[in-house]
Order: C-alpha cells, then structure tokens, then sequence
C-alpha cells in the first residue's frame, strides 16, 4: 500500500467520523443513524484534522504516483488548502443558518439505501432536536452575524421542513418498513417541535440583526478558480471579460433568430410566444417523464454516450424544503455504490402562470436533455460505473465547470442530432445559454462585491425576463456557491473546444460517442484534469 493510499484510508475514516451526514452519498456505512455535531470541540476537531491533513498530504512525494492517483492527490490537496483558507477566514457555524437543519439528512435515507432504514430514520429524528438547540445556541452568540438572505433561506427552508416532516409518515418507504408507528409520531412531532422553535428564533431574534455579506470577495474566489476548477490562468477579471463576451455574442445570435422566427419582434416577445404554450400544472410531471424517456431512447438509438450496465432516474416532485432555492427542475444523483444507480429528476410544482410558462413544451425538452439524457443523470451514472471515476477523492471533489458544462452542452448536441430540431428549441437553447452567460457576470460581480443581490435580480428580469419569483430564486443558491453559477457556459465553451480539436486532430478516424465515453471517464471533476488526463498532456485549458 502506498503512502498516498495509506493517507486516504485515514483521512476518509476520520473525515466521516467528523461529517457522518455525508457518508450516505458516497455509499460509505455505519454513520446514517447520526447527525453532525457543530459543538465548539467539534468544530476545533475539524480545523485541526484539516491542517494536520493538509500537512501530512504534501509531504507525501507525488513522484510515485500514477496518472490517477495525481489526479486524486491534486483534488484532494486543492479541497484541503480551500477549507483550511475558510476556517481561518471564519466560524461557517455563525453565518449559515440551513447548516443546523437536519431535513436533508433524513430526507436522503428515504431516497437512498441504508442498511437499518426503521433504526436510521427514528434516530436521525430523535436527535434533530439537540441539534437545533445547538444552532440556536451559537448564532445567539454576539459574533454570529448571516447575510439578511440566508436567514430568510433559513426561515424558508424550516418552514418546508415541518411540511416534509407532516407528509413523512405516507411516504410509500415509511409505510412499507416502519413498523413502530407509536415511536415514529412521537420522534416527528419532537423533530416538528424544534423545527417550529427554530422557525420563531429565526423570525424574531436572529433575522433583525442579520447584517453579513455572502460575498467571498476576490481573494477567496480566485482561489476557489485555482483549487477547486483548475482553472490556472483565469482570475475573476479574465472570467469576467469571458462572461461578458459570451453573453454579447449570444444575444445577437438570438436577436437575429427572434426576427427570423417573427419579423419585427423582439426577444421577449418571441420568447412569450413560446412559452404560452405549456401543459396543465397537473400534468407537469407527466410531461417531464415521457420528456426524459424519449430522451433517453434517442441517446441509445443514435449511440452517443455508452451507457452504464444499469441506471433508473425517477421524476419526482421536489421535497418542499427545497422549494425555495430550486424553482423549477433539479437532479440528486446516485449513489456510487448502488446497483440500479437510482438518480431523482426533480420538478418543482407551480401554480403562479408566470412560472408555469417556464415550464413551455419546447423548454422542459431542452430541460430534460440537461438534467436527464444525456445530460448529469447518465454522466454521473456513467462515473459511477468506472473504479477509476469514482474514487472518493473525485466523488468529493465534483466541479460545476464539467457536470455543469457537459449539460450545456448536451443542449447543443441533442439540437446537432436532431432531438431538439425545430427553431424554437434553438431559441430556447440560446436563451438558455444567455442566461448561463449572464451567470458568470452575475456570479463574479456578486461574490467579489461589485454587484449587489437586487442589481443582479433586476438584470436577470431585463435581460432575460424572468419573473422576479424564478430570479430570486436563482439568485438564492448563487450567494451560497461561489464559482458554481460560473461554471455552465465555462464549461461549455471548453467541452466544445475540445470536441472541435479532437475532430480537427483525428479527421476521418473521429467518433463522437468515443469522445464523448473518454470525456466522462475520468469523473465528474475539473475540466482541465480530464484534459490532461485523457487527451493530451496539457497543464491548462479555457
């Protein structure tokens, strides 16, 4: 056993002994009956394991690794010198108040296998109220200071909670393995309880005197760049400047298809032509399913990805504590270890018109390509179907330049082959990948603080027209992913050039689904690794 494979099997076991909520999505047993805990030893614990890890990790020598395992170490020690930049910058205990709420971590186990699903589920309830006393303990503190936006999250999300936690007991997984009803009512109104006093202190206490910024600032987001995506010649100017060209470029391209699909109109109202053609809201849902199916017959039909030996993806509606950050569609993927990699294609329900017609014919199609065929559902169980793909160094380390940017992408490849063929899914493609665009703008402006949240709700509403609900609600999960907003049309624009290098270099002897079954064989991880990795030797891309 090497060094390095000596270092991960330690790192890892204390790591999940630290985090035992994440253990469940990497198929990792014997932590889903626990909770974190966000006590003051807990927290020095974490700091202290992440510096001494760090250390211990570079003096490793990399010489001896494999083309692999060199993937692995850099993720590793890029995701290591980012959290020790974080807690030395500061207490993520005293801004972030969603972290004390423990609806996703029983969420997940209904969703996911466990070895013990009764015995999970009644302990993880069991102890959320501890946990909640814990998070109304420390943001009590004079120091503790949110930005005003994530404790209206919060407020949000613990209001979801107590609606997930009264339909739990007729979830079909409850009802078919809970045998002690008696103990589940009582661990759930307990759980209910805490999340209703979390709500009150929420409401009156805390948010009066949220005053923090979300903004990372400059610093903190270029390392991010450096450490996280790999992107080595890029700061938040270069990206910047990327964003901005990209954004102008496509807004002609669709300008000049608006007056080719109706002379003499403009963008919005081409688009409101589109998108007044959409299905009942009861039939949402259905529409999505027999969307996602043709899309995965057609990706097997014309052979452009191999898939896995067994993948299911459900559509589903989306877990009301989610509601507030996911306005319209999501993906939670498998498990690396389950057999039948099981993913979920989330569709938020809608009532409100102005939402609904986001939910137009031709849009949830090219929705479907993103988030379902060939898109994050057969990339992620495509990875998880490779040893190599899914180590945990790479399972942890996912980066939104290629999960996201190979969905973009997918938009345009499916439009390429004919799925999305007519003009107004191009449109809806471009608007699509104006509104990616403006999220790189948007994402580096808010997070280095040049741009304020109601500066980018309002350019999000002029320049794509987006109801100010759906703005919001993008806007809400950016202030919390620095570098993740940036990463679709980013990614993108790399898939695409490699793709069109790839061509260029084999000439007669390319083909596509071979690119594109190279392209996900390293993971979900950053671009410029897999480029690296599985094309040619070539320290930066993009």
């Amino acid at each position: 056993m090497s060094k390095f494979t000596e270092f991960c099997a330690d790192f890892f076991k204390k790591y999940f002994e630290l985090h035992p909520t994440d253990a469940i999505y990497y198929g990792i047993e014997g932590y889903d009956h626990l909770l974190n805990d966000y006590s003051d030893e807990s927290f020095c614990a974490e700091k202290s394991f992440v510096d001494e890890s760090l250390n211990v990790l570079r003096q490793i020598p990399t010489s001896d690794l494999n083309q692999d395992e060199a993937i692995d170490y850099a993720l590793l020690e890029g995701k290591l010198t980012i959290q020790s930049y974080e807690h030395a910058k500061e207490d993520y205990r005293l801004k972030w108040p969603e972290t004390y709420s423990p609806i996703d971590a029983i969420y997940i186990l209904t969703v996911r296998q466990t070895n013990d699903f009764p015995g999970n589920l009644l302990s993880r309830l069991q102890r959320t109220p501890a946990v909640i006393r814990q998070g109304i303990t420390n943001l009590s503190r004079n120091d503790a200071n949110p930005p005003r936006l994530w404790t209206e999250m919060a407020i949000d999300g613990a209001k979801g909670s107590v609606s997930f936690l009264d339909n739990l007991p007729n979830h079909p997984k409850v009802q078919a393995e809970v045998q002690n009803a008696g103990a589940l009512q009582n661990a759930i109104g307990n759980a209910k309880s805490a999340m209703n006093d979390f709500t009150a202190f929420l409401e009156s206490d805390l948010l009066p005197r949220s005053h923090g910024v979300y903004a990372v600032g400059a610093e903190h987001y270029n390392l991010l760049l450096k450490k996280k995506h790999f992107l080595l010649q890029h700061d938040h100017r270069s990206l910047l400047a990327l964003g901005e060209a990209l954004f102008e470029k496509t807004k002609k391209e669709l300008s000049d298809l608006a007056k080719e699909l109706a002379p003499g109109k403009d963008i919005e109202e081409v688009a409101r032509r589109i998108q007044d053609h959409h299905p009942a809201s009861d039939e949402v849902l259905a529409v999505y399913q027999k969307a996602m199916e043709a899309a995965r017959d057609f990706v097997k039909e014309k052979k452009l990805v191999s898939f896995p030996p067994k993948e299911e993806l459900h559509v589903v509606h989306t877990p009301e504590f989610r509601r507030h950050e996911i306005p319209f569609a999501a993906y939670l993927s498998p498990s690396p270890k389950d057999p039948n990699q099981v993913g979920y294609y989330y569709v938020t329900p809608v009532a409100d018109e102005d939402l609904l017609r986001e939910h137009n014919w031709v849009g949830l199609e090219n929705t479907s390509v993103h988030e379902s065929y060939p898109g994050h559902h057969l990339q992620f169980s495509v990875a998880n179907s490779i040893p190599a793909a899914s180590t945990l160094p790479r399972l942890m380390n996912e980066s939104s330049v290629f999960y996201e940017g190979w969905a973009l992408y997918c938009e345009q490849l499916m439009q390429e082959q004919g799925f999305l063929k007519t003009k107004e899914h191009r449109f809806v493609m471009l608007k699509d990948r104006l509104w990616r665009a403006l999220r790189i703008i948007i994402d580096v402006k808010t997070q280095t603080g040049e741009m304020t949240y109601e500066e980018a709700a309002g350019l999000m509403v002029r320049e794509l027209h987006f109801p100010r609900q759906q703005a919001c609600g993008d806007l809400n999960w950016y202030s919390q992913s620095p570098s993740g907003p940036m990463g679709y049309a980013l990614g993108w624009s790399i898939v695409t050039r490699l793709r069109n290098e790839e061509q260029t270099r084999l000439g007669g002897n390319f083909d596509l689904r071979q690119f594109h079954d190279k392209l996900l064989s390293a993971g979900s991880i950053s671009l410029p690794l897999v480029e690296k990795r599985h094309f040619f030797e070539r320290a930066e891309t993009a």
